[in-house]
């Protein structure tokens, strides 16, 4: 599930990706224990003042849950976003807050934006591209790409809110991949979406999201 970090550039922030792509994954599951800062330590291969610093990352964005004496374990998935249904206009309400959302963090991850955030952005499309014909795979990298760029605007408040929306963008992202040419014309979006950013020009991003959100949009429902 983990590998070992190899170097010492944002181990925190190395750690943090690879727990949550476990949980986009479904590798790791709402309610599951993670192993001990010291098994985490040894799995990584770094200091436990890495581990505890991922872990407080990932405890403030919800993701893990901190029970003190008890263990570590992945949250559980709010109820109240998990049970939206996705029937006529509940996808449009999701385009919309998507919209609101996914833009400002394009742009707030063109101004904060470090370089680990921009290598993890463009690892995620190569690995899509090298999986464009696996849909599972696929919608996993599109999951890990949106959440990246929330990471990279540095908004722990924006990330929380991303997190409880993963399981309600689901069903949206997996209607949008099975349409001819929709994943080959979305990776293209996010190269655009991170070109933007990585140039640090705000303005270009978030229109290069608000662009590709449309673009998705159009595609499932017609307007």
């Amino acid at each position: 599930m983990f590998e070992q970090i190899s170097d010492n550039i944002a181990l925190s922030q190395k750690i943090v990706a690879q727990v949550t792509d476990a949980i986009v994954r479904g590798e790791l599951k709402p309610g599951d224990r993670i192993p001990t800062e010291r098994d985490l330590a040894v799995v990584f291969g770094v200091s436990r003042t890495a581990i505890r610093d991922a872990i407080k990352i990932l405890s403030g964005r919800g993701v893990l849950d901190v029970r003190h004496g008890v263990g570590i374990f992945v949250a559980s998935a709010d109820p109240e976003v998990t049970s939206l249904e996705f029937a006529g206009a509940k996808i449009q309400d999701l385009f919309e807050i998507r919209q609101t959302l996914e833009t400002q963090a394009a742009s707030w991850a063109a101004q904060r934006g470090t370089p680990e955030h921009i290598q993890r952005l463009r690892n995620i499309i190569d690995e899509a591209r090298r999986s464009a014909d696996t849909l599972t795979i696929l919608a996993e990298k599109d999951a890990q790409f949106h959440m990246a760029i929330a990471e990279a605007s540095e908004n722990m408040l924006l990330v929380k809110v991303m997190w409880m929306l993963l399981d309600a963008l689901a069903e949206g992202r997996q209607q949008s991949l099975t349409i001819p040419n929709r994943a080959l014309a979305s990776l293209d979006e996010h190269e655009q979406i991170v070109d933007a950013i990585e140039a640090g020009q705000s303005a270009d991003a978030a229109k290069a999201m608000e662009s590709h959100l449309h673009s998705v949009r159009r595609a499932i429902i017609g307007k």
